[in-house]
């Protein structure tokens, strides 16, 4: 056990800051001398707790964390002339009818708060609950970034009161941290380099994986690593039947290369049967059954293994791993075989700045290190206490969530380590002479934006490894990085911020001009590719292109729009008759003419529209005129060969391979190209991985294809209605229409970069343009505003 003299050591050095500031601001000084009140009002506040209590070594760790947190509050305060008394109610996560529990607790007037769940899809269940109350909801550890963007107020439009105050980053900024010790070895070493795009990336298939699966292809791309494998698993055996189809595809064709795995895990059961994999595909060998023989021959299998393991590890297939609050505990439950296999495997997880002070004095008061959720957790206590007490003081703030914004989004640059008793006490004396500062927890600084408040601004991340069948922590990392975590890389602000240099390196500025016929005429054709109540968001950006393009002074004989046309007065819509991409947004359906229903045609019908051909099924269809620049705008859902073995546009709910796929659409576009039916076309697509699509028009004079998202990534929607439980809109179209509509004189340059720069998630990619023309010196007005 480590001693009583380091734990109080760490815990003096943990608050030594805030105790220099206070004095500076005249809150407390040397010779002040604390006075413990008998006349001291207790003010009870409750808090319920929605935790994994099924898990029994959480369980136990939460609630020690519980008690060692309001122990430190209770003695903190005892000099105060007020004095908060918070009592707990915990509640199971996993054993609760969430919808249920979540109606209950939103809507009790003696709760002043809830923390938790834990679990980013039980978030999903009980947070519309507390949205619909305001009631606020405190989450240590959901960092699923569609859940987190889906209730912040920039999502759910003017007007909202913040609610939900989430402790972490999303895992937005894990995918990068997840990737960059790999993307470190591309730029040492050419081996590395050379095989980088046969990576994998393996996620749960659930809120928490999504983030990963989503963004981790973005992060990639910046790094230079690619993906060949990017799969979602829904269970431990699912997991290790992709990854032994992944290490079987690799090694028969590359043999015994540095090529890694990615894994996100929720839980450490399936770390040996994965480096079982290993040692089989790599080694040829039942590793299980080597280290039996070594044991045999009195061999310590610890040390003796290491070196193979070593090899494993580092040569031959490395493995990333995202698993957060790994304990020690759980490392002891596998058997001593397992314990062995599983030595010198690293990852990375949320975690607490080491500078806090919690993290040491945690290990010397309970002999093991803290897990990212009761670094969390105790935070978020810390935050109910400390908000609680602010709203005693100010009677002009009637609500907890304002409380919070007040404490969290401070203009007092000034801040100290208050988890700890004797930082606590510094703070509420602070409080209680009417200081406020800004502070820092147990896990580091508490702090929101001070336009979306959802979002934590601050998270460090640790790189652990097993090492004799402990934790082991190797190094840390946080975004703005501190004299002991390492910056994280935070591409997709590299991205915002040098976009144009990029663009100019790519693109060349003296590419000579293409002669092309006499303008004549400006056709669009919009599709919408979707369908159903869940799709809202497609339906309304084609609509917006619509709209965007009769502002411009096109006639409904010259827009050929294809729409599901079944969310204006679907059942579910209580905006009757409307449909729009923001809350406040105008009524886009109103006045627009369909030429048809997606339910009505199919991918060869939109061929025959494009290339003029009439039938019975399409009447309405595009001239076939030289002269014309034709307009070709796509919106809905896309697949990729990577996932889903084919690269195309989904149709409706067609299965795989009935789309409008890369092949059709490239020969449909070629025909057109070679039989003179256009003079130049604009393809704006929308879809996930349409950059798949982009890439198969290269080479087709006259074509210019912009697309949404990289041939492995996701593309965003945008703007949650609370009323209608969808999105509304998708972001790179509502970039495209804003940035046009704003700038109809800007070049394909100022296009193309406002929609990079603004389209966060995804990289906008534009493809072709060699065939096309000088990107700086043209226009896409010719597509968008109608000539007399």
């Amino acid at each position: 056990m480590v001693s009583e003299k380091l734990k109080v050591k760490s815990e003096k050095f943990a608050t030594a800051i805030l105790g220099f500031i206070l004095m500076l601001t005249g809150c407390k000084s040397e010779d002040d001398v604390i006075v413990y009140k008998d006349s001291r009002r207790w003010v009870e506040k409750t808090v319920a707790v929605v935790a994994p209590l099924n898990d029994p070594i959480m369980k136990a760790r939460l609630e020690r964390t519980a008690e060692w947190m309001l122990s430190s509050l209770h003695n903190a305060q005892l000099h105060d002339t007020l004095c908060i008394d918070l009592k707990l109610e915990w509640y199971d996560e996993y054993g609760t009818d969430l919808k249920a529990l979540g109606e209950r607790l939103a809507n009790r007037d003696d709760l002043m708060a809830v923390i938790g769940p834990f679990d980013s899809d039980n978030v999903d269940i009980l947070a519309p609950y507390c949205q619909q109350t305001h009631k606020p909801l405190i989450l240590p550890t959901a960092t699923c970034e569609t859940v987190i963007r889906r209730f912040a107020i920039t999502s759910t439009g003017d007007g909202q009161q913040p609610f939900l105050w989430s402790l972490t980053e999303t895992d937005v900024s894990l995918s990068e941290v997840m990737l960059s010790m790999y993307a470190a070895n591309i730029q040492r070493g050419k081996m590395y380099a050379k095989f980088s795009d046969y990576s994998a990336l393996f996620t749960p298939d659930g809120k928490f994986g999504q983030t990963f699966f989503e963004w981790g292809p973005f992060s990639a791309t910046e790094l230079g690593i690619g993906f060949k494998y990017n799969e979602q698993y829904s269970s431990p055996d699912m997991l290790i039947q992709k990854m032994k189809a992944y290490y079987d595809d690799i090694s028969e064709t590359f043999g015994l290369l540095t090529i890694p795995a990615f894994v996100v895990l929720e839980k450490p059961e399936p770390l040996p049967q994965i480096r079982r994999i290993q040692a089989q595909r790599w080694g040829g060998m039942d590793i299980i059954e080597e280290i039996k023989e070594w044991e045999a021959d009195g061999e310590d299998i610890f040390e003796y293994s290491k070196s193979s393991l070593y090899k494993l590890t580092n040569m031959f297939s490395p493995v990333y791993f995202v698993l957060s609050n790994l304990t020690d505990e759980a490392i002891a439950a596998f058997d001593i075989y397992d314990r062995t296999i599983i030595e010198l495997y690293e990852g990375f997880s949320p975690y607490a700045d080491p500078m806090t002070g919690f993290e040491m004095s945690y290990e010397a008061r309970y002999n093991t290190k803290p897990t990212f959720a009761e670094c969390k957790f105790y935070d978020a206590l810390l935050l109910s206490a400390f908000a609680a007490n602010y709203m005693e003081h100010h009677q002009e703030v009637d609500n907890l969530n304002d409380a919070i914004i007040a404490i969290t989004t401070t203009d007092n640059f000034l801040s100290g380590y208050a988890w700890s008793e004797t930082g606590m006490e510094l703070y509420l004396a602070a409080l209680e002479q009417g200081q406020l500062v800004g502070f820092k927890g147990a896990s580091g600084p508490v702090q929101f934006d001070k336009e979306c408040y959802t979002a934590a601004l601050n998270t460090t991340y640790v790189n652990w490894m097993i090492r004799d069948g402990h934790v082991y922590h190797s190094g840390y990392y946080s975004r703005s990085g501190n004299a002991q975590t390492a910056k994280t890389l935070a591409s997709w602000n590299w991205l915002v911020e040098n976009a144009e240099e990029m663009f100019d390196n790519t693109y060349g500025k003296n590419m000579p001009p293409i002669n092309y016929p006499t303008l004549t005429d400006q056709y669009a054709v919009l599709v919408q590719g979707s369908n159903g109540w869940s799709n809202y968001r497609h339906e309304a950006d084609v609509l917006n292109i619509y709209q965007m393009l009769k502002a411009g002074g096109y006639d409904d004989d010259h827009i050929i729009l294809v729409s599901a046309d079944d969310v204006a007065n679907a059942s579910e819509n209580t905006d009757r008759g409307a449909v729009r991409t923001d809350p406040n947004g105008g009524n886009l359906r109103e006045g627009a003419v369909i030429d048809y229903k997606n339910a009505d045609l199919t991918p060869a019908d939109i061929v025959n529209i494009l290339k003029g051909n009439k039938t019975d099924r399409t009447p309405v269809v595009l001239p076939k005129d030289e002269g014309q620049n034709v307009f070709f705008f796509w919106s809905g859902h896309g697949r990729s060969k990577a996932t889903n073995g084919v690269n195309e546009m989904a149709w409706r709910d067609e299965m795989a391979g009935n789309g409008m796929t890369a092949d059709l659409l490239r020969q449909t576009l070629q025909q057109m190209a070679t039989q003179q039916q256009f003079r130049q076309m604009l393809v704006c697509l929308e879809p996930c991985y349409s950059a798949n699509m982009g890439k198969a028009l290269e080479g087709i004079p006259g074509v210019l294809a912009i697309c949404s998202a990289g041939a492995y990534e996701q593309s965003f929607a945008d703007s949650w209605s609370n009323e209608l439980g969808v999105w509304m809109c998708d972001r790179f179209s509502r970039n495209l229409v804003g940035h046009v509509s704003e700038n109809p004189d800007g070049t394909y340059r100022d296009l193309y970069l406002y929609c990079a720069q603004h389209t966060l998630g995804s990289h906008v990619g534009i493809y072709n343009y060699t065939n096309f023309g000088n990107l700086y010196t043209t226009s896409p007005k010719d597509f968008f505003v109608k000539r007399k």
